[in-house]
């Protein structure tokens, strides 16, 4: 999830590149590569990568993917013959469409059973998917921006909300896709307006619509120096902006906004089919399980980690919300029907 590489992508592979083969690793010559299909956000400590690396006498490539939805269109153009061994960062939504490519191929991680069974159920718990993270999508609201947050959905179509949101395209981008779908679990239980009718209401209302979250959160949230107050982000993004002020703030300068239950956003990570390294992939996904790994998540990813973690940073108490999940159960043919009409609605 895309939150600690806005400040650390761009120095991820310089950083990467310059860590040296340790005592006794695999001489370069000889050194296998694992290249890893992620979406841009996607951070991992340079040291603790650097430990796979030595045990495995391998070398760890990271092949940006766009956004997590273009990442994964990018598994699927080339199923059987992928560019990568790994895809990392694909949902519980997307991956319907990875298993029907035939772009995924089966793995038993070693640890697969301390996953919640309730977690693995949003995958089928087929073996192709492993997940490795969650989070809720959500609106943030920055306060210093004065007034009060919306107490509901149906008040974003008030005049007072007029050009006030920033959305995330759902044909994209994964928080705009998992946003659309809570707006539609919301509007199904309350009954009275459509979702339909309710994003009608929001064009209207001069909602805009960001290519990605980069866009959304880093150029058009007004704390981030935008013009707009209210933007979909994640229930843990008023905690990292709290740890991202290396000790500056106390606690969030942001705030959730919860307008109803939400659907929870799982990653998860597969082998490819085709992949050049299978062996490799499989390695890297029980070290993507292991406690050192989950318990650097809430730091790295900013999300909340499937192997529960007794050892946390302090300032993740910020990111512990009541949330209640969205029931939303459908297959893919129903929400790419309901992204057509969304974008029917909101791009005619």
């Amino acid at each position: 999830m895309p939150y600690a590489a806005t400040l650390r992508t761009s120095t991820f592979l310089a950083i990467l590149a310059a860590v040296p083969l340790a005592v006794g690793q695999t001489p370069a010559a000889e050194t296998r590569t694992l290249r890893i299909l992620a979406h841009d956000y996607f951070s991992i400590d340079p040291a603790v990568l650097a430990l796979f690396e030595t045990e495995h006498g391998a070398r760890v490539v990271l092949v940006e993917g766009g956004d997590a939805n273009q990442a994964a269109d990018r598994a699927i153009a080339r199923a059987g013959a992928p560019e990568a061994d790994l895809l990392f960062g694909f949902d519980n939504l997307t991956y319907r469409r990875l298993l029907a490519a035939g772009a995924l191929a089966e793995y038993a991680a070693d640890r697969r059973d301390l996953i919640p069974a309730d977690i693995r159920a949003q995958f089928g718990d087929t073996l192709a998917v492993t997940p490795i993270d969650f989070g809720y999508v959500t609106l943030n609201w920055d306060g210093a921006s004065g007034g009060e947050p919306p107490a509901s959905y149906e008040e974003l179509l008030d005049p007072a909300w007029r050009g006030k949101l920033v959305v995330e395209d759902p044909r994209a981008s994964s928080p705009g896709l998992q946003f659309l779908l809570s707006t539609i679990a919301y509007f199904e239980e309350a009954g009275g307006m459509t979702w339909q009718d309710w994003w009608r209401g929001l064009a209207a209302n001069e909602v805009h619509v960001a290519a990605d979250w980069g866009e959304a959160y880093t150029e058009r949230f007004t704390y981030r120096g935008g013009d707009r107050p209210l933007v979909v982000s994640y229930t843990t993004s008023p905690a990292a902006e709290v740890h991202f002020s290396n000790g500056a703030l106390t606690e969030p300068p942001t705030e959730n906004v919860i307008l109803g239950p939400l659907f929870r956003q799982v990653e998860a990570v597969a082998v490819l089919a085709g992949a050049a390294e299978p062996d490799l992939a499989g390695a890297f996904i029980d070290f993507m399980l292991t406690d050192d790994y989950q318990a650097l998540i809430p730091s790295e990813d900013h999300v909340y980690p499937v192997i529960a973690q007794s050892d946390l940073p302090e300032w993740w108490k910020w990111a512990d919300v009541a949330v209640e999940p969205a029931t939303l159960e459908v297959d893919q043919a129903t929400i790419d029907a309901w992204v057509a009409e969304w974008a029917a609605i909101m791009d005619p």
